[in-house]
């Protein structure tokens, strides 16, 4: 796992950066075919949410056109990543906003100009699950800038290692998606291994799986979830057990042929 060490510079009014979806958006190019689309229905969602308030699903009308792109299996390498990116940095800002103090206004002066939203000063790190998991590093750090070595001013990423105060961080933990909730299961509970408690761990994702979310949250129910969208079941591909966007990593990377 990929940990980066993160504090907000300077704190003051932020203003969460929205994405706004190219105005031409290529439909008739990205138009993605029925069985690519399996999501929960919104009254199956409700309840399924009642049954695990820590889940949070983006607004369906956000997302639903970049979800369309990722899910065409004919989508080519560099738009599944463009579209993948603006999701992505979605996910992380709802996670990093689920987190922001308002703050009083200063010199008493009850003005909305004088009120600010903040971060704690080093409050974050972000976990990534190698290796579809490292496609959030780069929008990640768009919105948190990372800590700077003293000396080089580089950014410091810590390798297959957790801070020693990673029990006092809010941690992002953050993986492409959600199938049997194998895989997330283990890196939560290396968190709690290491004094994270479940109130500050937020998994981020792209797709979940019913099955995989229920797993997870009935096992760890304080843990937050924010996903862009829930399907009902795995599919059973090519031996490949997965939600239908592919093998993430695979088609992110480029590393799968396109035909």
């Amino acid at each position: 796992m990929i940990l980066i060490n993160s504090k907000i510079v300077k704190a003051g009014l932020i203003g969460l950066i929205g994405i706004t979806l190219i105005a031409q958006q290529q439909q008739n190019r990205f138009k993605c075919a029925a069985p690519y689309f399996s999501f929960i229905s919104h009254t199956e969602l409700q309840q399924f949410r009642l049954r695990f308030p820590s889940l949070y699903v983006l607004d369906k009308f956000q997302v639903e056109h970049i979800l369309s792109v990722i899910r065409n299996k004919t989508t080519q390498t560099k738009h599944f990543r463009l579209y993948s990116d603006r999701l992505i940095r979605l996910l992380i800002e709802k996670a990093v906003s689920e987190h922001i103090k308002k703050m009083s206004p200063q010199d008493g002066q009850q003005t909305l100009q004088q009120q600010v939203l903040s971060f704690e000063q080093n409050q974050f790190c972000v976990v990534v699950m190698i290796r579809s998991g490292n496609a959030f590093l780069g929008e990640a750090l768009k919105v948190l800038p990372v800590q700077e070595h003293p000396q080089t001013k580089d950014p410091q990423l810590i390798y297959c290692k957790l801070p020693d105060d990673v029990d006092q961080k809010q941690v992002i933990l953050t993986d492409a998606m959600i199938t049997t909730g194998g895989r997330i299961t283990t890196a939560i509970k290396a968190l709690l291994s290491h004094g994270v408690s479940q109130d500050n761990i937020t998994a981020v994702n792209i797709v979940s799986c019913e099955k995989g979310l229920s797993k997870v949250l009935h096992q760890f129910p304080k843990v937050k979830v924010i996903t862009a969208g829930v399907d009902h079941a795995l599919n059973t591909i090519q031996d490949l057990r997965f939600p239908g966007v592919g093998d993430f990593g695979d088609r992110y990377f480029g590393t799968v042929d396109q035909k």
